[in-house]
């Protein structure tokens, strides 16, 4: 077998990455008007609240997406699994809340369900999805495509979306003259922010290299970063089959995951520059050390990422997490180890 009978294959993951902020500056430049729009919508409506439901990298797009409403637009946001929503349903569910669903692929799943029920409860419905021909973007759902490609794993799906979603937070909190910083520049540069992420991967692939001969991986983040680790260790298990573990960054110390550490194991913290947290993270890193495991921080000096405004900070820590999966993948493929074949799940 060869890696193209594989699941997700790593040469298309490859070329979709390296793609990502071309497609980031494509979706943000193809959904300005649309986004636009249903911000005033939103507002228009009374909209007070919005959930955004989806699974695996989806759902990690709403966690990482959701303190962006909050600091743009003072609007409360949470992120749900497509399929709780679906069978368990949310008390704000009806006319004064919005329902955000993600699928990138568009396929029957538990996201079809969330959308359908969200649909039912009343609530202004935005469906996100990269195909065109999918209930996601057809009415009553105000629909956004980002136009991102996902047949390898996803990468720049999962950015894009994310990037939708921040721009949408930005023109709710200015329809509404939310009181936030003023960093509406930012989005314009995003792509460029994300292209010099690109352009500093060396230190990255060989780190990525390295990490299928660790125990454990933790990853640690803070406020939207908690999201992008837990979207960082999905890709890291999926591609490479890696015991990766993500953590809010108190709580891996409250659940005193510190003494569960060994010397194989690797603790990646996420800290942009400026984080809230950042004395937190930093801390973590010591207390990691101390107890004899390898640490690497993203966003710090050995691994820097572009200064920008902390709930935007997601995007470039996710490109290089995204790196880190593609290289930990070619060196379990390497190895002959963990590449599920997609016709029948098996592994070899």
């Amino acid at each position: 077998m060869t890696e193209a009978d594989i699941l997700m294959p790593l040469p298309a993951t490859a070329r979709e990455w390296a793609d990502t902020p071309a497609a980031v500056g494509r979706a943000l430049t193809r959904l300005a008007g649309p986004v636009r729009t249903l911000a005033a919508a939103l507002a228009a409506r009374g909209i007070g609240r919005l959930l955004v439901a989806g699974s695996g990298d989806s759902l990690s797009v709403g966690l990482m997406a959701a303190p962006a409403f909050d600091a743009y637009a003072g609007i409360p946001c949470q992120a749900f699994q497509a399929f709780e929503l679906a069978q368990y349903g949310h008390p704000d569910l009806g006319v004064h809340s919005a329902v955000a669903v993600i699928s990138s692929s568009g396929r029957p799943s538990p996201a079809h369900d969330a959308l359908a029920r969200a649909q039912e409860s009343g609530a202004l419905v935005v469906g996100i999805c990269d195909r065109e021909d999918t209930p996601f973007l057809v009415p009553p759902a105000w629909g956004l495509c980002p136009g991102a490609s996902k047949k390898g794993m996803p990468t720049q799906s999962t950015a894009a979306a994310l990037a939708v979603l921040i721009l949408l937070a930005l023109e709710w909190g200015n329809v509404l003259r939310y009181p936030a910083a003023d960093v509406r520049g930012e989005v314009t540069t995003l792509p460029a922010a994300l292209e010099s992420v690109l352009r500093s991967d060396a230190a990255i692939h060989a780190l990525g290299a390295t990490l299928t001969t660790r125990r454990q991986l933790h990853i640690v983040g803070a406020g939207p970063n908690t999201g992008t680790a837990r979207c960082i260790a999905d890709l890291l298990t999926a591609a490479a089959g890696l015991a990766a573990l993500p953590h809010a960054v108190e709580e891996f110390h409250h659940a005193l995951r510190l003494q569960a550490l060994t010397p194989a194991d690797l603790v990646l913290i996420l800290a942009p520059p400026g984080a809230r947290a950042a004395d937190r993270l930093a801390d973590t890193a010591t207390a990691a050390r101390a107890r004899g495991a390898a640490v690497a921080v993203l966003g710090g000096p050995d691994f820097p990422v572009p200064e920008m405004d902390e709930p935007m900070t997601p995007l470039p820590l996710l490109m290089q997490g995204q790196a880190l999966a593609l290289a930990a993948g070619d060196a379990a493929a390497q190895a002959g180890r963990f590449r599920t074949l997609a016709n029948t799940g098996a592994t070899r």
